[in-house]
Order: C-alpha cells, then structure tokens, then sequence
C-alpha cells in the first residue's frame, strides 16, 4: 500500500542558508502529489541561526525542533528523529540542497513494492574525489558484500520505520548508517527500490563530510554488519568464488 503520510527527518548543523528552500520545496512537491507530511528537524547544538529559521517556519508548515542529546553524527540524529515520528514511513534527506525534494513522490509511488526506496545519484555535480570514494564504496561494500545495487550513501531515502527495530547497533557508525539499513531491510523481507536523481552542488554553507573518515566508518560498518548477518559458510563461499583466500585450489 503506498504511504499516505510521511515523517521526514532532516539532521543539520549550521544550515540556516538552505533550510527555508529545502522546507519550501518538500512543501511544494508534496502538496502537489496530495501527500500529507511532518518535518522533524533534528539539530545537532547549531552555532548560526538555522534554529531560529526553523521556528519561524514552523508557523506555516508542520515542523517539529528536536535538539540532539545523543551520540553525535548523521546516524545518531536519524536514529532519534524516527522515534518522534508518526508515520510508519520516513525520509531522511541531507539539509543541503544537494538532493532534489521533488524525487520525493517518485518514491513514494515505488513504496507500494518495496519497504525502502533509495535515490539513486546517477547525475554526480559534486567533487571528483567524493564521487570516487561514493562509488568504489557502492561498488566494493553494497555490490560485492551484500548484493546490493543501489546508491548506498544516498543522503535520500524513504523506508519503513519499523526497519530500525531490528538494525543491530554495533554496525552503526556516526556517518554510516545506510548500508546497515539497507541490508537489515532486506533481512526482515522487504525489497529495495530505487529512483534515479541528479545530486547537485552544494550552493551553500560548508560540507560536514570528512571524506576519509566517512569512508573508513563506511568500511568499519559493513564489515560487522556482513559478519553479523552472513551465515559462516556463506561468508567462506563468498571468499572462495572471489579468490580472496590465499594458496591455490587443489587440482
């Protein structure tokens, strides 16, 4: 069944900038399509006005404030923004501007067959070096390790609520929380879809991202949460077809 009522979570920290666009947008996209929202914006103790910009647009669109009081990072702030959330179904989108608000319904459409959707960055505007690491982490971690396909890093995403139920905590990094996400999906039996997007530049503020960080927690994550979720047999089969195993088979 497609989803009547979104809960999007946005995490920022000093975005005072893109938040009245980004609000103004989802706003648009989701009137149009006659899909009913709540925006839960979860600080991350911000030192410019993005706080004050959201509560002068909570007067005109349905916002909730939550300042963060857990672990810090992107994961953490997603974590503690779904358990504010009313709808069974969330989105969770960078406060950037960097992924596009309209491709919001797209999703929900592909929601009516799968329990997550994921927006696919097939258009890359961004730095060279990240759409690099982005795609050799997709390729190495989502494809070779799991089987999955899609975008894993995207900053958008719509997927079921109860997924987060079941994700095991010891996978979760600060800036990792995707591939657990997408995988646990998959445990529990929900399939993953995808839309395909353009990730644009960012116009304003400062990139939050430390790219070799990012990609060691990215690293760190999938690992654990392959070990966790992958029967030792099959982790054995999966080294053995990929000659990662040292020595030479017996003829």
């Amino acid at each position: 069944m497609k989803p009547e009522n979104l809960s999007i979570i946005i995490p920022g920290r000093n975005e005072e900038l893109t938040l009245t666009p980004l609000v103004e947008r989802i706003h648009a996209s989701l009137a149009s399509a006659k899909i009913s929202y709540e925006i839960i914006f979860v600080d991350d103790h911000s030192t410019d006005g993005s706080v004050a910009v959201m509560e002068r647009l909570s007067k005109d669109y349905p916002i909730l404030i939550h300042t963060k009081r857990g672990k810090a990072g992107k994961a953490y702030s997603i974590i503690e923004g779904a358990k504010l959330a009313k709808s069974e179904w969330i989105v969770m989108i960078d406060a950037d501007l960097q992924y596009p608000p309209e491709a919001i319904p797209a999703m929900v459409e592909k929601a009516q067959k799968h329990g997550i959707v994921v927006a696919n960055r097939r258009q890359y505007k961004g730095s060279c070096l990240r759409r690099v690491l982005s795609r050799t982490n997709a390729f190495v971690f989502g494809k070779l390790l799991f089987g999955i396909s899609t975008d894993i890093q995207s900053g958008l995403k719509l997927f079921r609520k109860d997924i987060l139920g079941h994700i095991d905590e010891n996978s979760i990094r600060p800036w990792a929380f995707d591939l657990p996400l997408l995988s646990t999906a998959r445990e529990v039996g929900y399939s993953i879809g995808s839309v395909d997007i353009s990730f644009e530049l960012r116009q304003e503020g400062a990139s939050k991202i430390n790219l070799t960080k990012t990609a060691w927690e990215i690293a760190s994550g999938a690992l654990i949460t392959w070990l966790n979720v992958k029967p030792i047999h099959s982790r054995t089969k999966f080294l053995q077809s990929r000659h990662f195993c040292f020595g030479s088979k017996s003829q």
